[in-house]
């Protein structure tokens, strides 16, 4: 190499570091989060029994399936005959403990509809069950009982 090249070559490094050196420095990336530990979900329904009780529980479906259930014959809105399984109501809230002062069950949709029942009625019923949907989560059935009170989606069940 001439000297000449070799002078046009140092002067183009140096000339090239001194443009590094002034550059501003790109941002850096930040470091990846750490994963949060996961938290257990499930998309079980579950159906929860409050207010005047002595526990309140929340069951899951696969929990009431694993209990004792009864087959119960109502009338759907076709007006035909149709057999329901389910877990007692009685046996649900005797699993819960109900404070003596209770007058009221509320049964409350995934929907936010609200039915109110007489709890000494529902407490003289043996038919009355949570009954489980085709589709999953539960119905209330009580047979003899207004149709206005067999509500769909159960999501909770309130003892007042």
């Amino acid at each position: 190499m001439t000297k000449r090249t070799l002078t046009i070559l140092t002067a183009l490094l140096m000339l090239a570091l001194l443009l590094v050196g002034c550059s501003t420095a790109a941002p850096e990336e930040p470091a990846p989060a750490e994963p949060e530990a996961a938290e257990e979900t499930t998309d079980e329904t579950t159906v929860a029994f409050t207010g005047q009780v002595e526990r309140e529980t929340t069951f899951t479906e696969s929990e009431l399936k694993a209990m004792e259930t009864i087959d119960v014959e109502d009338t759907n809105n076709n007006g035909e005959t149709v057999t329901r399984t389910g877990v007692p109501i009685n046996s649900l809230l005797d699993m819960v403990g109900v404070n003596e002062d209770a007058t009221t069950l509320v049964i409350v949709s995934d929907e936010g509809e609200e039915v109110e029942v007489d709890f000494a009625e529902v407490r003289a019923c043996t038919q009355c069950i949570l009954a489980f949907r085709t589709r999953g989560g539960f119905r209330s059935t009580l047979p003899g009982f207004p149709g206005s009170v067999q509500v769909r989606g159960v999501i909770e069940i309130r003892v007042q």
